[in-house]
């Protein structure tokens, strides 16, 4: 509440923090058809009719891609009075934004700062479906993906094409490799990478994103690849990369909470020739370089990311190799060139 009128505020990127009364029209990574999106709801819910719904909200998130959105309402309670008023809310909303596809509302009373609740929710959340699809698509390195909306999923699109590049100039797939892609959501490395390798493996522990990526590949084409479902721990690990070679390729691309302990242990262990790790929050770097130094890994190139323009959050994808060179391959390893 701004002045007694409920306003829409971005998010603190800062760890603890709350929200910021800024503008959320004006963003230089969005397209314009979200600001009508945003423009809408808010003037809905400072209209007396929708302050059942205006107490409840906490988020409001736009999926999708330029041409076809999905506006996910998350609240504390969903009720048939919000139902009600939501369903009002979407017949105005579609009619003024036809880019949007589809309404859902997400419960979620734990009052966290993830949009889309907990990481590890204490129970299952509830979801109703006011309008239309509940899924996303998108076209990324040359692929086409289609996912639920509540799945993860990279809210800068203009980014992730430059983010499989650089993976794949890092990691140098190639028809031979055996490619490993930890935290694999939807498939967005697996599929676009793990095409051009020899067999690849996305491992995740959502049930949904697994249903995604294997419909996915089957929507691509692409039989080299297999998903596995399951928490991404050092027990679990442990027989799923038995039969991994020495050599072998990885990318880790973890929440922001990081890898859970021995998880980069684990992947040390079978000796891959080549890692790509990705960070979302750069203070955790210190503490999972260190891990990988004692595993017997050096950090040999890293290439930072503005994925959230405007504000100090910074994504940075590092490449791990082997500390010690075999004598005869030192010339092959890349002289490190720092990027800007």
């Amino acid at each position: 509440m701004l002045r007694g009128t409920p306003v829409l505020s971005l998010i603190d990127s800062r760890e603890g923090g709350g929200s910021r009364a800024m503008d959320v029209v004006r963003c230089a990574i969005e397209p314009e058809s979200h600001a009508r999106v945003y423009t809408h709801v808010a003037g809905f819910i400072a209209k007396p009719p929708a302050f059942l719904l205006t107490d409840a909200l906490r988020y409001v998130v736009i999926r999708g891609n330029e041409r076809e959105l999905t506006i996910i309402l998350t609240v504390q309670e969903i009720t048939s009075q919000i139902v009600h008023i939501t369903n009002t809310l979407s017949k105005g909303l579609t009619r003024a934004c036809p880019e949007v596809r589809g309404v859902l509302l997400f419960e979620d009373d734990s009052n966290g700062r993830y949009y889309l609740g907990s990481r590890t929710p204490s129970k299952k959340r509830a979801v109703r479906k006011i309008f239309g699809t509940t899924d996303v698509y998108q076209r990324f390195g040359g692929r086409s993906f289609l996912f639920s909306s509540l799945a993860f999923s990279q809210v800068n699109a203009s980014l992730v094409d430059t983010l499989i590049g650089t993976a794949g100039r890092l990691l140098r797939v190639e028809g031979d490799s055996i490619l490993f892609d930890l935290y694999c959501g939807y498939g967005l490395f697996t599929l676009t990478l793990g095409a051009h390798a020899g067999t690849a493996v996305g491992i995740e522990r959502s049930p949904e994103a697994v249903l995604a990526a294997k419909a996915n590949a089957l929507r691509n084409g692409i039989g080299n690849v297999r998903f596995v479902r399951c928490d991404i721990t050092a027990e679990t690990l442990e027989p799923l990369l038995s039969r991994a070679t020495p050599g072998a390729l990885f990318l880790l691309d973890p929440a922001r909470g990081g890898t859970a302990p021995g998880v980069i242990e684990a992947v040390a262990t079978t000796r891959p020739g080549r890692v790509v790790h990705l960070f979302c929050r750069i203070d955790l770097m210190p503490a999972e370089l260190e891990r990988w130094r004692s595993a017997g890994y050096r950090l040999a190139e890293a290439v930072p990311f503005d994925m959230f323009p405007g504000t100090d959050e910074v994504e940075v994808m590092a490449l791990f190799t082997p500390a010690t060179i075999p004598a005869g391959n030192r010339t092959s390893e890349p002289t490190h060139t720092p990027h800007r």
